[in-house]
């Protein structure tokens, strides 16, 4: 029977609780093994990598950088294409733009073994946008690349999905939204503001990307919706608030 590996690259925001949770719940999920690939040997980050192992967790590192994560008392299993090659899912929970590196780099190479790579919702064009219990039957089997949507792109179409278009594709007019982000997460020590910042509207047609992400998340299930979204950040790190109309 084949082995189940997931293997996260990323050890941040989103890498860190998710190598742990996925550790502590490994048989639950029925999850045989989890890997992770930790890019650079840092002192300060040593008791976050110490605990993973702990959890059950293996470590992957570049070749050639072994020896600096030994330093710090740390010894990798793995090595980086290795451990891709030999996983069942990857999930990339790296900062903006390497998800895409990554793809080119390795992901394309390892297609046909591995069944499927997963990115944050910073890598727009990764490949199918994807959000849980809004388009799962949108997914079949040929689609070895997901981009999992962000959290207030997952706010915008769970509104929309419930309150318009559940029971009536057509019946949504229109849809605006206002998501109000907090400034950096409890784990980030920078890019805190000071006071509340307005961003702009990259997007002529959408505004701010979570309207347009949230249109080609409808579009994987054949809807072309009409919304518009804006964005601002608050100095605070709780969690996010979304106004919005919706017109049916």
């Amino acid at each position: 029977m084949e082995r189940k590996i997931v293997h996260v690259i990323g050890t941040g925001t989103i890498g860190e609780p998710l190598i742990g949770l996925l550790s502590d719940y490994r048989d639950q999920l029925g999850i045989d093994e989890v890997t992770f690939h930790k890019n650079s040997a840092l002192r300060r980050d040593r008791s976050k990598v110490t605990d993973l192992l702990r959890r059950g967790a293996r470590l992957s590192v570049d070749e050639g950088k072994e020896q600096e994560f030994r330093k710090l008392g740390i010894d990798p299993d793995l090595e980086t294409e290795e451990s891709i090659k030999r996983s069942t899912v990857v999930i990339d929970c790296t900062p903006k733009g390497v998800g895409h590196s990554n793809k080119v780099k390795y992901y394309e190479k390892f297609s046909d073994t591995v069944k499927g790579f997963l990115a944050q919702g910073s890598e727009d064009g990764f490949g199918k946008k994807y959000a849980r219990g809004i388009n799962d039957h949108a997914l079949d089997s040929s689609d070895k690349f997901i981009q999992i949507v962000s959290c207030n792109t997952h706010n915008v179409s769970c509104v929309t999905n419930t309150l318009a278009v559940n029971a009536d594709p057509d019946n949504l007019v229109e849809g605006k939204y206002v998501c109000i982000r907090r400034a950096n997460d409890l784990s980030q020590t920078g890019s805190f503001i000071p006071a509340p910042q307005v961003g702009s509207h990259g997007d002529e047609k959408y505004g701010s990307h979570h309207a347009a992400d949230a249109a080609g998340l409808f579009a994987t299930m054949g809807m072309d919706l009409n919304l518009f979204s804006s964005a601002m950040k608050v100095n605070s790190q709780y969690m996010h608030v979304l106004w919005f109309t919706l017109k049916v």
